[in-house]
């Protein structure tokens, strides 16, 4: 059976493109002397024809085989690169090797390595076998291979092809170590399900004339010279995330977040019909995707952007209730706060819950007479302070301002009840989310 080719066999300056008159700028892309990456699609890979797969957490190997002394590569689905068999040859062939010497390859490896330091890739130019690894063939030319006109070439499926062969045919790009390596990050990601950009700074892209390729962190629509549905679903593709989350980051993240509740303390009493924040502290060695606060033992309210909380509560009513905060980070760990129990009642503070502002004066059951820097008092003290009050340092953060007064970010309801938590459930949730590889 013959599988259909998504082949354009050249590459073109984008500056020489009108890209309002498709038909124009198809001649012209195809004068240029560029050569450009492409795919053949394959069936899919079945279960039971899947080698071996790597350990999870592992890191994954991309080998650059500069084919040294020649290479022979025999034909047959599904890949498989331990015995060197590729699906989309038309037969055995014999590769040379990599033509333009030790300097220019080195430079090669490089390049390579920079296009794929985000993620959790090693590219390595020595075997890795019996390792399980993808194999990049850097070798001979479009020609030779059976793709003329090609600068490289893979099997694509729309998923991830185990033990793959790539090509890249140094012998149609030229010395040219930074274009190799760009065809060979684009015949690697072919190989993982993705698909052509319509985005000249991304290695997925046929574009040309915009500097250095490396993979773009954001949706861009499918196509070669002109945008078009991708393939394999959906509007855009985000090859930057879509990587991201087959194989990690380039630092995997193996520390669970921190999260504490910093305000109300554990055994806070609160008056009824007082003002004060919940506020949090997060922490996380890579970052944090959402801090959800709870009350009562359901979710109430959660904010996926920094600053995280607070969360102001606002003409508290009556009731015993007990909070705590789930923290997720990027990698998908999570962390839970302590549980805090705080009261809210018709009295407020008791006389042992109440503290002055320095500590000197007393308390309401003395009126304040134990004071010795003339504060406290039978009248209240001669600056305004009550012998029985706190001032406003004392009191639980927040108190007296409205959200906006702190700059929280969050929207309130103007006469908000805390009973069944219903004031928590009216302040916004963030809107900042991870972007998913393919949408």
């Amino acid at each position: 059976m013959v599988w259909s080719a998504k082949f354009i066999p050249s590459f073109a300056a984008l500056a020489l493109v009108s890209l309002a008159n498709d038909a124009a700028a198809a001649d012209e892309l195809a004068s240029s002397k560029r050569p450009r990456g492409t795919y053949v699609r394959m069936p899919p890979v079945l279960a039971s024809e899947t080698p071996t797969a790597r350990q999870a957490g592992d890191r994954h190997i991309l080998f650059l085989n500069r084919c040294t002394g020649g290479i022979s590569i025999d034909a047959g689905w599904p890949d498989d690169n331990t015995v060197n068999r590729s699906g989309i040859l038309g037969g055995t062939t014999q590769f040379p090797e990599y033509p333009y010497g030790d300097a220019s390859w080195d430079q090669v490896v490089v390049e390579a390595k920079e296009i794929f330091s985000p993620f959790n890739v090693e590219v390595t130019d020595v075997d890795p076998s019996p390792t399980p690894h993808d194999e990049a063939i850097v070798c001979g030319s479009g020609d030779l291979a059976g793709f003329s006109g090609a600068g490289g070439v893979s099997p694509f499926t729309c998923d991830v092809i185990p033990a793959p062969i790539t090509f890249t045919f140094p012998e149609s790009l030229g010395d040219d170590p930074r274009t190799i390596a760009e065809v060979i990050a684009q015949e690697a990601a072919h190989a993982w399900g993705l698909e052509h950009e319509y985005k000249c700074e991304d290695p997925m892209s046929y574009l040309y004339g915009c500097g250095e390729k490396s993979f773009q962190d954001g949706d861009f629509e499918c196509g070669e010279y002109s945008a078009r549905a991708c393939e394999c679903g959906g509007a855009t593709q985000n090859a930057y995330q879509y990587i991201i989350d087959l194989f990690g980051s380039a630092v995997p993240d193996t520390q669970s977040p921190t999260v504490s509740i910093t305000s109300p303390a554990d055994g806070d009493v609160f008056a009824v019909g007082d003002d004060f924040d919940i506020a949090v502290q997060v922490a996380d060695d890579s970052g944090i995707a959402s801090v959800e606060l709870y009350l009562d033992g359901s979710l109430s309210s959660a904010d996926m952007s920094d600053p995280y909380g607070p969360w102001p509560v606002i003409d508290a009513v009556a009731g015993s209730f007990e909070i705590y905060v789930l923290v997720t980070d990027l990698a998908g760990k999570e962390s839970m706060s302590e549980t805090v129990h705080f009261e809210v009642t018709e009295d407020g503070p008791g006389p042992d819950d109440s503290a002055d502002d320095d500590g000197d004066g007393g308390d309401a059951s003395d009126g304040g007479g134990g004071a010795d820097d003339g504060d406290g008092g039978d009248d209240g003290g001669d600056d305004g302070e009550g012998g029985g009050g706190t001032d406003a340092s004392a009191l639980p953060p927040g108190f007296g301002l409205d959200a906006q007064a702190q700059g929280c970010g969050c929207t309130a309801d103007p006469s908000p009840s805390f009973a069944g938590l219903g004031v928590l459930a009216l302040f916004g949730i963030g809107a900042r989310r991870r972007k998913t590889g393919r949408r």
